[in-house]
């Protein structure tokens, strides 16, 4: 089996397209060769920060102030179970591959997609 993980980040205001287009390639991806499933993971950006807000004191929060930022976007993490390497790299040139155009106008550029080993210990 191997571990598939693609990392994206939506543009603001771009996360339920992005949702959206990662749920409708389920049919597909059941279809294809070599695959055994997938998780969808969607930030709830800002969670993090809201709770930190409640817990620490706004003295331990001095200490370590963050300087005001833009909206980041919504990071997307999916994890992919595959038989090979080669049946996911099959699957995103014949299929994924041609329905990428509806997907890129809704991300910003930083992305990531590799091949893991699960180095857990168990």
């Amino acid at each position: 089996m191997h571990n598939y993980i693609v990392t994206v980040m939506a543009k603001p205001g771009h996360a339920d397209a992005v949702t959206e287009f990662y749920r409708e390639m389920e049919p597909l991806m059941k279809d294809a060769k070599g695959y055994h499933g997938r998780k969808i993971y969607r930030a709830r950006t800002g969670a993090m920060a809201e709770g930190v807000k409640k817990i620490y004191t706004a003295e331990e929060l001095a200490k370590h102030a963050e300087p005001p930022h833009e909206d980041p976007g919504t990071q997307f993490v999916m994890i992919e179970w595959w038989d090979s390497i080669e049946d996911r790299l099959q699957f995103s040139k014949s299929v994924a591959g041609s329905r990428s155009k509806e997907l890129i106008p809704h991300l910003l550029p930083q992305h990531s997609h590799e091949f893991y080993d699960d180095v857990s210990v168990e």
